[in-house]
């Protein structure tokens, strides 16, 4: 990471790093406690170790916080108080924000809704959970179930008509519906916003199953209320935010805070 900073920074000066990583770990003292999907990322001081290098201070943060706050700023939840951020890639996370404000918890861990089990009987998850969210839906764990390296894979067997390839997507399918009508139900969100490799590759495979979803299942009146939307910056989500949180950091603020 200390290289690719160098690298892209081209000698221009550098006051502050923010650093968006998956969870959980502790955004105050910079340090990554566990990532299921990061094997070996246990206790790891990122911001003391990268700031000791690049000489500047370093900020950590969730990666799906870093990027609702890019979203909130210059994306898809302009001027919108209470809204969801989920990114569904590799793994699925998720940021809750309420009355413009983004929710923690305790621990630093809330939104962790790909770790929600639903289905008792399902797969296991990286994180140990038995038929969770992202187990079923996850890029990665779509792909492995499978057999194959990637979830494209996977969706393009699906297209063929595989029966395999069919259930599969199906179940995940079921999974993102799931997981659109518990954050409709709870949280009553005027707009959820989704990210992420999933959602920008295979569109029609995650807005075709929440928005039906919410629309059969949900409570009648949150689930009109809702927007079901893509988000709007892409590939550079992380990037945005990471900046936007250093320079929140810097100035002694806490983002969406």
């Amino acid at each position: 990471m200390v290289e690719a900073v160098h690298a892209s920074t081209a000698g221009e000066p550098v006051s502050a790093v923010g650093v968006g990583a998956p969870g959980p770990l502790d955004h105050l003292g910079g340090v990554i406690h566990e990532a299921p999907n990061l094997p070996g990322f246990i206790e790891v001081a990122v911001a003391r170790d990268m700031s000791a290098r690049l000489g500047v201070p370093v900020f950590l943060d969730r990666d799906v916080f870093v990027a609702a706050l890019a979203e909130a700023t210059f994306g898809a939840a302009r001027g919108v108080r209470d809204w969801v951020y989920i990114t569904i890639s590799t793994g699925i996370g998720g940021a809750i924000v309420t009355d413009g404000k983004l929710l923690r918890g305790v621990s630093g861990t809330a939104g962790e809704i790909g770790h929600v089990p639903i289905d008792p009987n399902g797969p296991r998850c990286g994180c140990g959970n038995i038929g969770d969210i992202e187990a079923l839906a996850g890029g990665a764990n779509i792909a492995k179930h499978y057999g194959v390296a990637s979830a494209a894979e996977v969706f393009a067997a699906w297209r063929r008509g595989d029966e395999r390839a069919r259930g599969i997507v199906e179940r995940a399918q079921r999974a993102l519906g799931d997981m659109g009508v518990l954050l409709v139900n709870l949280l009553n969100p005027k707009r959820i916003v989704v990210g992420g490799g999933i959602a920008t590759g295979e569109p029609e495979f995650v807005f075709g199953a929440m928005r039906t979803a919410v629309r059969e299942r949900a409570f009648t009146v949150p689930g009109a209320a809702v927007e079901i939307v893509p988000a709007a910056l892409g590939d550079d989500v992380g990037l945005v935010g990471s900046a936007l949180m250093a320079r929140e950091r810097v100035a002694g603020r806490q983002p969406l805070g």
